[in-house]
């Protein structure tokens, strides 16, 4: 039978010792088979039993038996048939049998399998004890049903049987064990999921509180603390711009990290007290405060920051991926498959897809077999600027899963693992639907491509490395497998960069300017393998400026521009022969022949221009083995290094895209203290060149010199050299282009060398070769017709008054102008009169005027319009010419044009109403299509963003909602310009469940105005004015009580407060600017998202008010239309916002700059300057009530409150459309007439 050692080795201790006592009472009692003469029966016996014998193993019990059952009362033949009838009855026990049946084999696996859950079984088990459970199931095996006494053969066949029903027994005993340890695993994960999520409820509430300065109590000292450090938010606009810095409350002053730190503190013997009382300020924040404080104080403020931008989400998705039962994915999205072609980060991807950004997944997440299965599981690393996180890649059927690897920890991440950091154990595992998924691309990890790179519609990217080439390719086909909706076809047909290119047609709309150059030019970084989160391959752009000294930079000046045609080691002729020299004597016999033994782009490059900003200022401590480089190699002036890129031998080096849209970068925004040069100059700032007036004006027109046409001209000669056919082979040997081999993709065994993460820090990598051909040229911008907008050549426009004035529906209050009609809204909004008219522009009508127009009618007959007619007896014009009317009930003292706004559906959405509802009505009858309620107060102020897709509103209960506006029109979806940042999650009530919040979610997503998306608070009064910006993902509001807040379109939190007492209009612009109007002080001023001043401009003497504000599509132009009228309530007395300094902790705006103003006009206004460079004056009496541009800017409707409509256009300009449609085989409707 058995031996007791191995019955021992079987499962838990009691079991174990159940099985050896039987095991050894079977061998004892085992009786002698009587001598028989047919001994050569017993010896073919023999292998037999030897045969048995094999199969009594545990894996031989749970496979399918195929033999027959014994039937009751069946008499054996011999050994060999009862062996198979035990095992057949042994496995059909094993099938049949229950726990708690009357059988005694059963009772057996009741006795040994105590932790099972239900009540009844439990309480069937407590009546037997394990040796009465043995002897009932001994008796049994023991007994035939017809009682006879076991004798001879038959003993060892029931001995078999006993045996057989043990085992299984047995395993499924220890089965239920497994499965009840799991479970309470599960659930201890769970209940740690809970407490981290309630910390890190805790610490969001702390840090809003703390932002919007209402904590009191023991807390309140944290709303001023001493010193606010920043870091940057890697949050992306469609540009691939991280304009944001936000609120690190994890940052420190780095004290000691100066490289002559210890030089200095000898010289200053005041320096030891000072980080003496340095450290005790750090230890400050919780020995203030009371016991019982201290504690929740010092456990949510001590997390780590990095999850700040996760902590909305892991609120909203708690309930509905962690199940009390179960950890298991529970997913409601309803999505549809849209593809089109990527563009520039452009898609066509619609706004009103409800996509779920990057989540955070609870520890040990399982799958649900029923709705979703794992497709792959792969070993990788999360590559990210900071740290490198070892972890499982998981792609199921729903959702893409890094799992951390929580067996890694600080000291067994090895140094091949990282390039810039260590693997924090606080990292969180993270998940993300498939349907968020976006782009992939394939990418290179320490000179292996071995990576994917994932782009999210929420414009968030992610790094993973597999450590090898198949890992990465099974990844890449199993996401592929799970067939993402909104993953465009190009990426599902190829990985090769080249290949998307030429299938994305970017160079063709960057010749065509259809997209800028800095665009372009991040693309091809992107398309080459260059990434944010791998500072050993950071996005690379070109010097552009060639003069740091004059007082003044022409940009129409060639001599003022870098020559794009040689690489910077070639700029400097005399510099270039010793180049040359070096590569024409190199000689050895494994390492080729290179010209520079540096790279334009390394680690210590991207550091270099970036030290300033965390998490760089930490990655660049650590480059240098815990201190930073000494102050005079460092990053101070930019001329200087302009003249160590042309004369220094080893410094060959680029620019990175920071350089042109982020002045933090040039600004020491923590008050580090990195050192004193050799001359004694404390290290700080960047020394700007002379023609900048400060670090914004610097990025201003270093911008616009890469922008510029000269740039425009000859920067397919620069790319030609870093991506295309003169990187490698003949081509980069002519062109002095030659690196390091080990830079080069392909020419090195990464396996081979002995420690690359080093070499390549050091050397550098070059990007992929995208072109083997040379690249094409730029159009000249005076053929670009796109471009010729009424901002270029405003004095040129002439004025077109529509006829017959009483027919139009004016004065309005708000327009739209589209490419076949406008939609015009009287200035009785909310109850307002809504009217359609066609019209053709660029399409002349045969009698001088470039463009059609048809008075638009309604024929239906108007049931609003007959209801109010008998509350306010005759109707006006507007009814008499079918013009329909909304019903509404409208608020007092609300401005009409304030709260009305007109879609690209032509629909428009009314607020100011009595109960604090949205309406929105349509264009048929003024019929109200769906009524939207969220504020407790009436709608004071709404704003529309560019595509329509987000609404936000302001109210008079202080709070500030985020809408989402689901479109209709399939062409809207078509010319959705780029992906949504992302969808922001339903609050939720604390009073709700998660049953009654799945269902609302249902019943929104039905809904054409979902929401609300956000409640943002900290307004202390009535909201006044407010603006929406999906591109760069901010919310703007303002009241006279605060000022002016910013708050994040992705997670409705707080980023900012401007130092600006009172706003009567706020604009956004798509390049970050931020426009103000304070009708009171008759002030415009302009700001960058992270509250910098710009520009402040006093229109004096100017007795009017800016009644309309219009922001031109490349925004860098604004028009507002003026107005006699005031429309404002001047109060000076009014409670203004706590003052708050930018993040350089500085006021240094510029002079502010007086200029007068005629009213009524229409000002063309550049928004960096703030200087009127156009202006279109009205007569008197037409005071502006609003004003509507085109898409392309070309055509500028203008409603005034005598009633007219004017069209100002430009009729050369026209004339020029025309002509390229008619080149193009266009004819137009207005042609055939």
């Amino acid at each position: 039978m058995i031996s007791p050692g191995w019955a021992a080795a079987f499962a838990s201790p009691p079991v174990a010792m159940a099985l050896a006592m039987m095991a050894a009472g079977a061998s004892g009692t085992e009786t002698r088979t009587p001598p028989r003469n047919t001994l050569n029966r017993r010896d073919k016996a023999l292998p037999e039993r030897k045969a048995a014998a094999k199969l009594q193993t545990f894996s031989s019990f749970q496979m399918p038996m195929e033999t027959a059952s014994n039937k009751p009362g069946s008499t054996l033949k011999d050994k060999a048939a009862a062996k198979a009838a035990a095992l057949a009855a042994a496995r059909d026990l094993e099938r049949t049998a229950k726990i708690g049946s009357r059988r005694g084999l059963s009772a057996v696996a009741m006795a040994t399998s105590g932790q099972r859950r239900s009540s009844g079984d439990i309480e069937r088990a407590k009546r037997w004890n394990t040796s009465e459970a043995m002897s009932a199931a001994w008796v049994e095996c023991l007994q035939s049903d017809d009682s006879k006494s076991v004798v001879g053969r038959d003993f060892s066949a029931l001995s078999y049987k006993y045996v057989a029903v043990l085992v299984s027994c047995l395993a499924l005993a220890r089965n239920l064990q497994r499965a009840e340890m799991e479970r309470q695993t599960l659930v201890d994960v769970l209940i740690r999921h809970r407490a981290s999520t309630g910390l890190r409820a805790w610490r969001h509430l702390l840090h809003c509180l703390t932002e919007m300065g209402r904590l009191y109590g023991p807390f309140e000292h944290l709303c001023t603390p001493d010193r606010v450090f920043w870091k940057l938010d890697f949050t992306e606009s469609s540009s691939r711009m991280r304009r944001f810095v936000k609120r690190n409350y994890k940052g420190c002053d780095h004290l000691g990290a100066a490289a002559d730190y210890e030089d200095r503190k000898l010289l200053n013997t005041s320096a030891q007290s000072n980080e003496h009382n340095s450290e005790d300020a750090n230890s400050s924040l919780t020995s203030t405060l009371p016991s019982s404080a201290s504690v929740i104080m010092a456990d949510a403020m001590s997390m780590n920051d990095r999850n700040v931008e996760n902590e909305q989400l892991e609120t909203d998705t708690t309930r509905s991926s962690v199940d009390d039962d179960q950890l298991q994915h529970s997913s409601a999205a309803d999505q549809q498959s849209v593809k089109g072609s990527i563009g520039s980060r452009t898609s066509d991807i619609c706004a009103d897809r409800n996509l779920v950004r990057s989540t955070v997944l609870a520890p040990s997440y399982v799958p649900s077999e029923a709705d979703e299965r794992i497709i792959v599981e792969l070993p990788s690393l999360m590559v990210r600027p900071l740290k490198v996180v070892r972890g499982t890649f998981q792609v199921t059927s729903k959702r893409i899963n890094f799992i951390i690897d929580e067996r890694s920890n600080d000291s067994n991440i090895d140094d091949a693992a990282s390039t810039s950091g260590q693997c924090d154990q606080q990292d969180k595992d993270r998940s993300w639907l498939v349907s968020s998924l976006y782009q992939i691309y394939s990418r290179r990890y320490l000179l292996r491509r071995s990576a994917l790179e994932l782009f999210m519609v929420d414009r968030s990217n992610f790094f993973f490395d597999f450590a090898d080439i198949d890992a990465r390719k099974n990844a890449y086909r199993a996401i592929v497998h799970t067939k993402p909706p909104n993953l465009n076809d190009i990426f599902l047909a190829t990985q090769r960069a080249e290949q998307i290119l030429k299938r994305t047609q970017l160079m063709e709309r960057w010749a065509n300017w259809e997209i800028n150059n800095f665009e372009y030019l991040m693309e091809l970084n992107t398309l080459a393998g260059r990434s944010y989160n791998d500072i050993t391959q950071y996005p690379v752009f070109p010097w552009v400026v060639a003069d740091y000294k004059s007082r003044v930079l022409n940009l129409d000046d060639p001599l003022s521009y870098r020559d794009l045609s040689k690489p910077i080691g070639a700029l400097n002729p005399e510099r270039l022969k010793k180049f040359q020299e070096r590569y024409s004597t190199f000689e050895d016999p494994i390492i080729p022949k290179f010209h520079y033994g540096s790279h334009y782009s390394s680690a210590g490059t991207v550091l270099y221009y970036l030290f300033r900003v965390e998490p760089f200022t930490t990655l660049s401590i650590q480059l240098q083995d815990g201190k930073f480089d000494h102050a005079d190699r460092m990053f101070s002036d930019l001329s200087g290094t302009w003249d160590s890129v042309l004369e220094d031998m080893s410094d060959v080096k680029e620019l990175v895209p920071e350089m042109f849209y982020l002045p933090e970068v040039f600004t020491n925004i923590n008050g580090i203290d990195f050192g004193t040069t050799q001359l004694g100059g404390k290290l700080d700032s960047v020394e700007l060149p002379p023609w900048a007036e400060n670090h914004v004006d610097f990025v201003h027109k270093h911008r616009k010199a890469l922008e510029s046409e000269h740039v425009s001209a000859h920067l397919h000669e620069w790319i030609d050299l870093i991506f295309g056919y003169k990187q490698r082979g003949k081509e980069a040997i002519m062109a002095n282009n030659v690196f390091f081999y080990i830079t080069y993709e392909g020419t090195v065994d990464i396996d081979k060398i002995t420690n690359p993460v080093n070499q390549i820090a050091y050397f550098g990598q070059t990007p992929s070769q995208l072109l083997t051909v040379p690249h094409m040229k730029r159009k000249p911008l005076a053929e670009v017709l796109q471009l010729q907008t009424i901002f270029r050549n405003p004095s040129e426009l002439k004025s077109y008054v529509l006829p017959h004035s009483d027919r139009c529906n004016v004065p309005a209050s708000a327009m739209l102008v589209s490419n076949d009609s406008i939609v015009v809204v009287d200035v009785n909004a909310p109850a307002a009169h809504v009217a359609l008219h066609q019209w053709q522009a660029n399409t002349p009508d045969g009698q001088g005027t470039p463009f059609l127009f048809h008075h638009g009618r309604n024929s239906t007959n108007s049931t609003s319009g007959a209801l109010m007619r008998i509350f306010k007896g005759s109707a006006g014009s507007a009814e008499d010419y079918g013009f329909p009317r909304a019903i509404a009930f409208a608020a007092s003292a609300i401005r009409s044009s304030a709260v009305v706004a007109v879609t690209c559906d032509k629909e428009i959405i009314t607020g100011g109403h009595v109960d604090g509802s949205l309406k929105l009505i349509s264009l048929d009858g003024a019929k109200t299509i769906e009524t939207a309620s969220g504020h407790i107060a009436p709608v004071t102020c709404l704003a529309l963003s560019p595509d329509s897709n987000y609404l936000v509103t302001g109210s008079r209960d202080t709070t500030v909602i985020l809408w989402r506006i689901h479109q209709t029109g399939s062409s809207h979806k078509k010319n959705a310009q780029e992906p949504p940042p992302t969808t922001p999650t339903t609050p939720r009530s604390p009073l709700s469940g998660s049953t009654s919040t799945m269902s609302s979610l249902s019943e929104t997503k039905r809904r054409r105005v979902e929401g609300p998306m956000h409640v943002m608070r900290g307004h202390l009064g009535e909201v006044t004015c407010c603006s929406v910006s999906p591109d760069l993902g901010l919310v703007a509001s303002s009241s006279n009580a605060t000022g002016i807040l910013l708050h994040s379109l992705r997670t409705g939190r707080l980023i900012r407060r401007l130092d600006v007492d009172e706003a009567h209009a706020i604009c956004l612009s798509s390049q970050g600017i931020i426009l103000v109007w304070n009708g009171t002080k008759k002030t415009l001023s302009t700001f960058t998202v992270n509250g910098l001043p710009i520009a402040n401009s006093v229109l004096l003497p100017f007795s009017g008010q800016v009644s309309c504000i219009e922001i031109s599509t490349d925004g860098h132009f604004a028009l507002f239309g003026t107005s006699l009228f005031n429309n404002y309530k001047c109060d000076n007395s009014t409670e203004t916002g706590d003052h708050e300094l930018g993040p350089n902790g500085t006021d240094d705006v510029s002079k502010n700059s007086e200029q007068s103003v005629h009213a009524p006009s229409i000002c063309f206004v550049d928004l960096h300057t703030l200087k009127v460079f156009h202006t279109l004056k009205l007569a008197k009496g037409q005071d502006i009530t609003a004003i509507a541009l085109n898409k392309e800017n070309t055509n500028l409707l203008v409603s005034t409150a005598d009633k007219q409509l004017i069209v100002f256009t430009d009729p050369a300009l026209s004339l020029k459309v025309v002509d390229q449609m008619l080149r193009l085989g266009w004819e137009g409707d207005g042609l055939l007439q």
